[in-house]
């Protein structure tokens, strides 16, 4: 390696630089600091190829530094350098790839380059035959990092061109990588909304259906290593700290089997009884529950709940008001089951408080685990020989309630945005209740307003919100019909008939549904909703489209003939229905057999 000082004229970009476009980047605070200190970091140049000679003599190609050279000569250019400024520079031996690869290394440990370069110079490596563990390694990166962007430099062409544009960011770009599919990717990205199209929660959704997320409360309850031993199949996210379980059919197995196993574990322990709030036939409402005994924490663990209990305060009014940005949501979260945990820890249930209540699994949310539950009593008039009721096997499971409710809310935000008259009395209604109500019945939104990005029923963004007073000069600049246009996409963001928001207010949701003509076909995810489904709901959907019953057999199977006709004929499960639904249209009748003619 020999040290130089070279001046502006002797110098060439080398074609192996990994950063390309640089007048894409500002240079601003780079000339400002080139003129108070000098170049303080020496540009990486290789020899002379036989191209680079002029009349003047030798120009160096510059691999590592294109920006200080750029910044020399827009300074030079600028009269405020001189024409023979002396640039240090590192004549370094390196080959093509050597050099591409060596700037690729300064310019991730040093400045950002622009996303897809970086994506790109990746996948250049990888191709050239380096393992994903080298790569990391000769980087200083973890290798889910150099996975992210090998996945991310794979993205069909256009979503890389939107990327570039800055019309995709990068949390959305990741997302589309949970789809390896280049073409179905872009496929993906064409049917969404516009409004989501950008927004990581709506693509993700959009890609992973009805799975499960691994840290969820279902995945919890399960156990990830029994998933996985039961041989079930995981999409990975490379830019989480979670992934999505999809062998969905596997997945209601395993709640079964895990259901039994507390059974056992549980009336080993001396409690009276362990079910599930279906087993219980009640509300949850109705049942009580015993305080545990009071242990005596140590010194060290009552320091820490008082630490935990102070932070969690400010958190949970910020909570309600729906304050809190992804990191402070995951700090909530995780405070909130530590100090569970703490609590449970120093409240332990006795014997005798066992023998006379149980453990009940909350398999209507999620498969909480409540212990020290009381049975509510039967009532004197009640019959004592009346039959125990049962679940009603055609019921719907809070999963797949939730998963048709956020249907419901983006086909009817759809709706709303495109009819701005009666967007504007759906405001004016929200307006008349005023922004907070305990009765969430009432209204059928939130008059959060969320940002552009954000999905219907979502309380989070991926853009930052505009000043008052820009947004204020460009409303002011529109006309009427913009201004009602603008305004429709408003207020298409604030509704909210997901279950989690309206809960049991069939009438409310329906009736909000018809007020705008939706049709919720295309959000329907009938794929997914019929993998989840139990075999009782199977056979009556396919009985309802087909008039047939449908032979018992394997699941699998089951569910591939009732999605046929349920796309063909456009059958929608009764939650979604609305008043313009006719029925499932007719399936076309087999073509008759001819009969044999009599000789």
């Amino acid at each position: 390696m020999e040290q130089m000082l070279l001046t502006a004229d002797r110098l060439v970009l080398d074609t192996h630089n990994a950063r390309k476009m640089r007048n894409a980047d500002s240079l601003d605070s780079l000339k400002a600091s080139i003129l108070a200190h000098g170049i303080i970091q020496p540009i990486a140049v290789r020899a002379p190829a036989g191209a680079d000679r002029d009349l003047e003599g030798d120009r160096y190609r510059v691999f590592a530094g294109g920006r200080r050279l750029q910044a020399v000569n827009e300074l030079i250019f600028d009269g405020k350098l001189p024409a023979d400024y002396l640039i240090p520079a590192l004549l370094k031996p390196a080959g093509d790839d050597d050099a591409e690869e060596l700037s690729l290394a300064e310019n991730i440990m040093r400045r950002a380059m622009r996303p897809v370069d970086e994506f790109k110079a990746f996948v250049r490596l990888a191709d050239e035959g380096l393992s994903v563990e080298e790569i990391a390694l000769r980087f200083g990166q973890s290798i889910k990092f150099v996975m992210g962007r090998l996945a991310l430099g794979g993205l069909h062409e256009t979503l890389l061109e939107l990327v570039d544009d800055g019309k995709l960011s990068f949390a959305a770009a990741s997302a589309y990588t949970l789809e390896p599919d280049p073409d179905r990717q872009l496929e993906i990205y064409d049917n969404l909304p516009t409004w989501c199209r950008d927004t990581s929660h709506n693509i993700k959704t959009a890609i992973t259906g009805a799975a499960l997320r691994s840290n969820g409360q279902v995945a919890t309850f399960i156990g990830e290593e029994r998933y996985l031993a039961a041989g079930g199949k995981v999409t990975v996210d490379l830019f989480e700290d979670h992934n999505f379980w999809i062998s969905l059919d596997l997945i209601e197995r395993l709640k079964v089997e895990r259901i039994a196993e507390l059974k056992a574990d549980l009336t080993a322990d001396g409690w009276s009884f362990v079910k599930t709030l279906g087993e219980l036939a009640c509300n949850s409402w109705q049942l009580t529950r015993l305080k545990p005994e009071e242990v005596v924490l140590s010194a060290d663990d009552q320091a820490r709940m008082d630490e935990m209990a102070a932070r969690l305060g400010p958190l949970s009014e910020r909570a309600e008001a729906d304050q809190l940005d992804d990191e402070e949501f995951e700090e909530f979260e995780r405070l909130e089951k530590e100090y569970e945990a703490f609590q449970n820890a120093g409240r332990k249930f006795s014997a005798e408080q066992k023998a006379k209540s149980g453990v009940v699994i909350y398999d209507d949310r999620n498969y909480q685990v409540e212990f020290g539950m009381v049975e509510p009593k039967a009532s004197s008039s009640a019959s004592t020989s009346s039959p125990k009721q049962e679940k009603d096997p055609l019921a719907l499971s809070a999963p797949t309630l939730s998963e048709l409710g956020k249907a419901s809310t983006v086909a009817l935000a759809h709706a709303v945005e495109a009819n701005p008259p009666k967007a504007l009395a759906m405001l004016a209604a929200f307006l008349e209740l005023g922004t907070v109500s305990s009765y969430t019945q009432y209204r059928p939104g939130r008059l959060k307003f969320e940002q552009p990005g954000s999905a219907p029923g979502s309380y989070g963004s991926d853009t930052s919100p505009r000043s008052y007073a820009d947004a204020f000069k460009s409303y002011s600049d529109m006309d009427a019909a913009e201004i009602g246009t603008a305004l429709a996409k408003l207020v298409s963001r604030t509704v909210d008939v997901s279950q989690e928001w309206l809960g049991s207010n069939a009438a409310m949701r329906r009736a909000t549904l018809d007020a705008f003509d939706v049709d919720p076909t295309p959000h329907f995810d009938v794929d997914s909703f019929f993998k989840a489904a139990r075999k009782p709901i199977i056979f009556a959907a396919y009985k309802e489209i087909t008039g047939q019953d449908l032979k018992d057999g394997k699941k699998a199977d089951m569910v591939t003939a009732v999605v046929d006709v349920a796309k063909r004929t456009g059958w929608l499960p009764e939650y979604l229905r609305t008043a313009g639904y006719k029925g499932p249209m007719p399936t076309a009748p087999e073509p008759k057999k001819a009969k044999a003619k009599k000789k």
